[in-house]
């Protein structure tokens, strides 16, 4: 989320509203009363207000009609809100079921602390499939009590171990463990392993 809200209040003329979209290159402003969230704007709800869907109305009666707009005139009230702490798939469900695409951040004493987009989200999503295209398996079939021994290995490396998985084989005494990891050389991570004795699953 972006922690810096540019906010307005509800007060305020639709002018300055504009002036801040403009100047802060943003697409959704929190509209304030007494500190408090009581709705928002986005540059759609701006764009209605600037441009009257009368055709007959002169470029003086327009700039006088602009003029006399407020702030909570023009915003959309009691907006969607969402926790700090919420998951990141919890707002794409609501920006998804609701249709919307920005989500005021408020903690538990309703104090706004931040604004969340569906940019954000994308975002967010792209950073964590960069991650996971970063992620490799490497099985190693051993005793449990091994196991100390091998993250060991592993991080000796200097590999990022993910998860661990574990698969029962049909010697009851010995299991597959497998090791989730980033940042692998892979083939010279099996060579150090079996060197070191341990018997590495071939990569599938």
């Amino acid at each position: 989320m972006t922690r810096n809200v540019i906010t307005i209040n509800q007060a305020d003329p639709v002018s300055f509203a504009f002036e801040l979209f403009l100047t802060n290159e943003i697409r959704h402003l929190p509209v304030l009363s007494r500190r408090k969230l009581v709705g928002i704007i986005t540059d759609r709800d701006l764009h209605e207000a600037l441009i009257p869907s009368d055709p007959s109305h002169t470029r003086r009666s327009m700039y006088h009609t602009v003029k006399n707009i407020k702030a909570k005139d023009i915003m959309t009230p009691n907006p969607i809100t969402i926790l700090p702490d919420a998951p990141v798939a919890r707002a794409a469900q609501i920006f998804l079921d609701r249709k919307i695409d920005c989500l005021p951040v408020k903690d538990t004493r309703g104090k706004l602390v931040g604004i969340l987009t569906s940019t954000d989200i994308l975002k967010a999503f792209l950073e964590l499939q960069e991650i996971l295209d970063r992620i490799e398996r490497i099985d190693i079939v051993m005793d449990a009590k091994d196991y100390e021994n091998v993250l060991g290995i592993l991080q000796d490396q200097n590999v990022s171990v993910v998860s661990t998985g574990i698969t029962s084989i049909h010697d009851l005494k010995r299991t597959v463990f497998s090791f989730r990891v980033r940042d692998a050389n892979l083939e010279r991570l099996r060579s150090i392993l079996r060197e070191k004795g341990y018997s590495v699953l071939p990569e599938n």
